[in-house]
């Protein structure tokens, strides 16, 4: 289903006159291809050992793991130029691989502190901002754990509400635009950066009716509003 997803929102974009792909990046790839079957099973066998079960319905999210895709508006709109796009970490890695990328970011939640439990599926792609991610909370059992997005850039992050299947429906949906995230998480004061989340929502649904007239983004404008209510 994942698979699909994606190359829905890959036809969508190479369709889109106003859409301009790749020039973030010297190395761009979109092909959608399962692993050899050696491949998965070594995979599988690995998160066996580090305690995650896995199954082989889920096995299906290797086929995205080679994919690098960028992404911008061509619209003249003054001020406002939307961009995004994908880049995916190996399930393996997200999960097993120690890592201190998100070493002393806070939990604007307030609640328990996972940047030590957290491992990055998704990201944007560099010359968007590779910065923004979506995380695994690693931890052991049945996939998929928990997830989190985290501004690293702006050192906070957030648990969701989402599953993991979840949010790669609606990034796919979204075709990864910079800031689609926050359209389906609690917006709070305690953002570090919340003039710059606010702005990217802002670019947001001002853009997607003019760049994807043929979809329903009444959703995205009725949030934002709520939030701009919220934050009063």
């Amino acid at each position: 289903m994942i698979t699909e997803h994606y190359l829905q929102c890959l036809k969508e974009l190479e369709n889109n006159p106003n859409i301009e792909m790749g020039k973030y990046s010297d190395t761009n790839y979109y092909h959608c291809e399962p692993p050899l079957q050696r491949s998965l099973e070594r995979n599988k066998l690995k998160l066996r050992e580090g305690n995650y079960i896995i199954s082989d319905v889920d096995l299906e999210i290797f086929n995205l793991s080679a994919i690098v895709l960028n992404w911008h508006s061509k619209l003249s709109l003054r001020d406002v130029v939307l961009k995004g796009g994908f880049v995916f970490n190996g399930i393996t890695d997200a999960l097993l691989f120690p890592t201190d990328d998100f070493k002393n970011k806070t939990n604007i939640k307030g609640d328990e502190d996972y940047s030590e439990k957290l491992g990055w599926f998704h990201r944007l792609p560099m010359g968007v901002d590779d910065s923004m991610r979506g995380c695994f909370i690693k931890k052991e059992g049945s996939f998929p754990p928990p997830i989190a997005f985290c501004n690293a850039g702006a050192d906070w992050y957030t648990r969701l509400d989402l599953d993991y299947y979840k949010y790669m429906e609606l990034l796919f949906q979204n075709y990864g635009f910079k800031g689609w995230q926050y359209f389906y998480m609690d917006i709070v004061k305690e953002i570090p950066n919340l003039d710059e989340v606010l702005d990217d929502m802002r670019v947001a649904v001002k853009t997607l009716p003019l760049l994807f007239p043929d979809k329903d983004w009444s959703y995205h404008k009725q949030r934002y509003e709520e939030v701009l209510e919220q934050l009063k």
